[in-house]
C-alpha cells in the first residue's frame, strides 16, 4: 500500500492538534495497520479518503486505537473500543514484574479486577500457560471487548461480570494465588487538566475516583484479599504516581509486606503486597 506520498500532508494536518513527534508516530500506527489489513475484504481502496476520513476523527481528539479499534500490548494487538481503557506501556511493566517474579513456579490461581480489553489476564495466560485465571469487570461492554481478545489470542479465561467494590461479589471470586488489578485512581478534580482525547473518549468509570477517596479500590482489594488470596500470595496493583507512600501505608496497615516499584520514567507506579503468614495459618 503506498502509503508514503499522503505523509507529510496527513502530519501537517493533524499537527494542528498533536505535537510533530506526536503526529508522526500517529502516522507510523497507522502505516503499521494498513500493513496488517490492506488484504481484508472491507479495507478501503481509496487511500485518499481513507486517510482524509481519519484525520477528520483525530482533529476531534479521537485517540487513533479507537478509530482504529486497535491497541498494541506486550508486543500484539488488542480490540479495542470506547467501553475500555487504551492500554499503556505502564501497564505492560506491571505484567511484567508478575511474569517474571512466577515464570518458574507450578499453576497459579490468578484473579485479575477490572480487566476492561482483557490485555492483562490475556498476557499473563500467554506466559504463564498453567494458571488458572479469572478476571471481573463491572462494565457488560468491557467484557464483551475481553472475551473478544481472548478468544483472538485463544486464551482460556473465566470473565465475570460484577461491582467489585460490591463486598456480597466477592463471593464468586475464587481464591488465588495472585491478584493483580490496575483499578480506577485519578481524583475526579484531575481530569480538569486532562487532555481531551482521554476525558473525551476513554470510559471515566475506569478512570476517575471520588476526590475525598482516592484510594477506595486498593482499600477494598486489601479487605478482599484477606479473603480471597492465599497465604504467601501476592497482590500486584498499579497506582497514580503521587500516591505511592498512601497506597504503601494502606497496604501495610492491613497486614500485608509491601514493595513500592518504580515505572521506566521514575514514578512510583505499583505495589506489590505479599499476605503475612497468621497464627491461624501455622495450626
Amino acid at each position: 500500500m503506498e502509503l508514503h506520498r499522503f505523509k507529510d500532508k496527513f502530519i501537517d494536518t493533524i499537527s494542528a492538534v498533536y505535537e510533530k513527534q506526536e503526529a508522526a508516530n500517529i502516522w507510523n500506527l497507522l502505516v503499521h495497520y494498513c500493513n496488517d489489513h490492506q488484504a481484508d475484504a472491507a479495507f478501503p481502496s481509496n487511500k485518499a479518503i481513507f486517510l482524509e476520513n481519519i484525520s477528520k476523527r483525530l482533529l476531534q481528539e479521537e485517540p487513533i486505537q479507537y478509530i482504529l479499534n486497535e491497541a498494541w500490548f506486550y508486543d500484539i494487538p488488542f480490540y479495542v473500543d470506547e467501553n475500555v481503557l487504551i492500554p499503556r506501556p505502564e501497564t505492560e511493566e506491571l505484567v511484567h514484574w508478575v511474569i517474571r517474579e512466577h515464570n518458574t513456579k507450578p499453576a497459579l490461581n490468578i484473579l485479575d479486577i477490572g480487566t476492561g480489553s482483557g490485555c492483562i489476564p490475556i498476557i499473563l495466560k500467554r506466559k504463564l500457560t498453567q494458571a488458572l485465571i479469572t478476571s471481573c469487570d463491572i462494565s457488560a461492554g468491557a467484557l464483551v471487548v475481553a472475551q473478544r481478545n481472548a478468544s483472538t489470542h485463544n486464551a482460556m479465561i473465566n470473565f465475570i461480570q460484577l461491582d467489585f467494590l460490591n463486598e456480597i461479589g466477592w463471593s464468586l471470586l475464587p481464591k488465588a494465588d495472585i491478584l493483580i488489578s490496575n483499578p480506577p485512581y485519578i481524583p475526579e478534580k484531575d481530569k480538569y487538566t486532562m487532555n481531551p482525547n482521554v476525558v473525551d473518549y476513554e470510559p471515566a468509570l475506569a478512570l476517575f475516583v471520588p476526590d475525598q477517596d482516592p484510594l477506595l479500590f486498593y482499600r477494598k482489594i486489601a479487605a478482599a484479599a484477606k479473603q480471597l488470596l492465599n497465604t504467601g500470595g501476592a497482590i500486584y496493583v498499579e497506582i497514580h504516581e503521587s500516591l505511592g507512600a498512601a497506597t504503601n501505608a494502606l497496604f501495610n496497615a492491613s497486614g500485608f509486606t509491601t514493595i513500592v516499584q518504580t515505572d521506566m520514567q521514575g514514578k512510583e507506579r505499583f505495589v506489590k503486597a505479599t499476605k503475612r503468614e497468621t497464627i491461624n495459618d501455622k495450626q
